[in-house]
C-alpha cells in the first residue's frame, strides 16, 4: 500500500521538479517555449500545461478540486500565458503538498472511483 509519507515525499519531489522544469523553460524566449517541437502536446509550454492540467484532473478526483472544463486536446492551452502558467503551477504544487501533509495512512485505503470523460464511464 502507498503510505501517507510516500505521498508527502512525492509531493515535495513534484514541487522541486516542477520548479526546475519551469526555471529551465523560463530561460527560453516565448517563441522558443511555444515552438512546435513535434512532441505529443506540441511545444514545451504546451507539454507543461498538459502536465498541470493532468495534476488538476487527478486532484479533482482525490481532493475535490474543481476539474478543468477542457479536455485533453485543449490541455496544452490550459493557461492563457507563461506568467499565468507559472502562478498556477506554484499554486497547484503548494495545494498538492498541503493535501499530502494532511494525509493519514488510513486515508489511502479503499478504491478510487471517478467518472472518466475519455472513457465516458465510471472507473474504479
Amino acid at each position: 500500500m502507498i503510505t501517507a509519507e510516500f505521498c508527502r515525499v512525492m509531493a515535495r519531489y513534484g514541487r522541486w521538479q516542477n520548479a526546475n522544469l519551469t526555471g529551465a523553460a523560463d530561460t527560453l524566449s516565448d517563441a522558443e517555449r511555444g515552438r512546435d517541437r513535434g512532441a505529443f502536446f506540441g511545444s514545451i509550454e504546451g507539454t507543461l500545461n498538459h502536465l498541470l492540467w493532468a495534476d488538476t484532473i487527478w486532484m479533482s478526483r482525490i481532493d475535490g478540486w474543481i476539474a478543468p472544463r477542457i479536455g485533453i486536446p485543449e490541455s496544452p492551452r490550459f493557461t492563457v500565458n507563461w506568467a499565468a502558467f507559472k502562478d498556477a503551477r506554484r499554486a497547484a504544487d503548494a495545494r498538492i503538498l498541503d493535501w499530502a501533509m494532511g494525509l493519514e495512512d488510513a486515508d489511502l485505503q479503499g478504491d478510487l472511483a471517478f467518472y472518466s470523460n475519455v472513457l465516458k464511464a465510471d472507473v474504479t
